[in-house]
């Protein structure tokens, strides 16, 4: 008879919640929400309620459900009680265009969906676009919130407390898909990122030691839960210590940022260069906002410049750790260390973490040379959802090519230059955007930028420039040419733009970053 025992068993959501219930945390706060909180074990009950109800309609093992909503205690109790049952939860952004939601229903054909009540219609526009392209739409459909919804809809909340909380736990394999998380689509369409339960579990322990962090620690991350680094910041992190999250369902403006770090008085603070910087451009009365609260600033998710570095600390007295991630790695796999930061740089491979850069024909670099980053993580993806020519391309072995360019320096700091698709050759030599963007944000008029390469139609790149200028600073001719002269006098003449374009803001995507694609899209002022 075959023995059962080396199934290799482990469920990552007993991990999350169980264990600390278990461990005498049941009683403290685990989510923090508005004016609410909710404890481990408000939230274990909340869970094993939703596994039983997905369960008992029909939910089973590896059935895709999809996820669109707010940061919320509804979301967190969603996900890891579809965990809990052996289903995958699909977490996606409350922002993403129509078009962006068909074509991830097309490409993972879920079986479930969990929406807030201001998202129906856009998914019965959803619904009707896949049936007329004979796509499945789920049959399971629940919302959240008050309101008017199409009769297939129910009402999850209503059902929760009708529904058992009798623990329930369905037997996975720690290799058995736990989440897909969509990429962001910086480069264009995203791709389907298969996360197993090894990689929930593994994630967050040696980026907790790196942090200094331990189960008295609050957590605020303006990053979503819908994708990797807020994922791990505001669940996996926090319930992995037995700590606290804090989760904000709105957009991260400076304002309401800062009025959530006066309210809540989190010790670790994730978040993102872009909005560090829009922070330093209000002024808050120091009075209200003490950042003496605040043991930890981190930075992921784009580079963090030193300029921002030295401008953050010296209003606040803080350093920010910035790290590298990838929603293939999960989370960070890269980061400063506290006390041991070189501005500019993004720190040293995290514990656990296994780093090298390669060249164009795969060997070795040396150090100050640039590289192509390659990481294997015990959190690494094990695929891309329905993409084998990109998986083999990207995952080699127990390696993951990140697309990222770095070097190394004598003491093994690595230096972020930029994503391997967006340097630009002119004529013989490279450029890489970051280089020029950072040369320009240290021009004191300059709010925020972005640099992309330009093909002509004789197939000639150039380098261009597009700039949001602070608030007093005026679009001119003469600002043009000043610009350039700072820039050909600042780096190397051949890196300097041909064109600078003032605009008054930088396409996006919904986490954040720059959309390099979208550059030409934007208008000029």
């Amino acid at each position: 008879m075959i023995s059962l025992q080396g199934l290799n068993q482990a469920n990552a959501a007993t991990y999350f919640l169980d264990r600390n219930v278990e461990a005498g945390r049941g009683e403290d706060v685990a989510l923090y929400y508005l004016d609410q909180s909710t404890s481990y074990s408000q939230l274990l009950d909340l869970a094993c309620r939703a596994g039983n109800l997905f369960l008992n309609s029909g939910i089973d093992y590896e059935n895709r459900v999809v996820i669109i909503l707010p940061d919320s205690p509804i979301h967190v109790v969603a996900l890891l009680g579809l965990i809990r049952i052996g289903a995958v939860p699909v977490t996606l952004s409350t922002r993403l265009s129509p078009d962006d939601y068909l074509y991830v229903f097309a490409d993972c054909r879920p079986k479930g969906l969990v929406i807030g009540q201001e998202h129906v219609y856009v998914m019965e526009s959803v619904r009707r676009q896949l049936e007329e392209n004979s796509f499945p739409f789920p049959k399971n459909t629940w919302v959240v919130g008050s309101g008017q919804a199409p009769s297939h809809y129910r009402l999850l909340e209503d059902l929760l407390s009708q529904s058992s909380s009798e623990p329930v736990v369905r037997k996975s394999s720690r290799d058995d898909t736990a989440i897909i998380q969509y990429t962001s689509g910086s480069t264009g369409t995203p791709k389907g990122v298969v996360h197993l339960h090894r990689g929930l579990l593994q994630v967050t322990g040696y980026l907790a030691r790196r942090l200094g962090m331990n189960e008295a620690d609050k957590i605020f991350s303006v990053a979503k839960l819908s994708f990797g680094y807020g994922l791990g910041n505001s669940v996996l992190l926090p319930f992995s210590l037995g700590a606290c999250s804090i989760l904000h369902p709105g957009l991260a403006d400076p304002f309401t940022i800062y009025d959530m770090l006066i309210r809540h008085r989190p010790t670790v603070f994730f978040g993102v260069p872009s909005l560090y910087s829009a922070m330093l451009q209000v002024n808050v009365c120091e009075t209200d906002f003490d950042p003496a609260t605040l043991r930890v600033c981190v930075s992921a998710g784009e580079h963090l410049s030193a300029s921002l570095f030295h401008k953050w600390k010296e209003r606040f007295g803080h350093e920010i750790l910035d790290g590298l991630g990838s929603t293939e790695c999960l989370h960070i796999f890269i980061s400063g260390e506290i006390g041991r930061i070189k501005p500019g740089s993004v720190g040293t491979p995290i514990e656990g973490c296994d780093t090298k850069l390669l060249d164009d024909n795969g060997e070795p670099v040396n150090e100050g040379e640039i590289g192509h980053l390659y990481v294997k993580s015990p959190a690494n993806a094990a695929r891309y959802w329905n993409k084998h020519d990109e998986t083999t391309a990207t995952m080699i072995g127990p390696w993951i090519r990140t697309g990222d360019l770095l070097y190394q320096d004598e003491e093994g700091y690595y230096y972020y230059v930029g994503r391997s698709d967006d340097v630009i050759k002119v004529g013989a030599l490279k450029v890489t955007p970051i280089e020029v963007e950072e040369c320009l944000l240290k021009f004191e008029g300059i709010k925020e930028c972005a640099v992309a390469g330009v093909t002509t139609k004789e197939g000639i790149a150039s380098i261009h420039a597009y700039v949001c200028l602070n608030e007093g600073w005026e679009p001119s001719r003469r600002l043009k040419r000043v610009l350039k002269e700072y820039v050909q006098n600042s780096i190397s003449p051949y890196k300097c733009p041909r064109e600078i374009q003032f605009v008054t803001a930088l396409p996006k995507t919904v986490n954040g970053k720059i959309a390099r694609y979208r550059l030409s899209e934007v208008a000029t002022v």
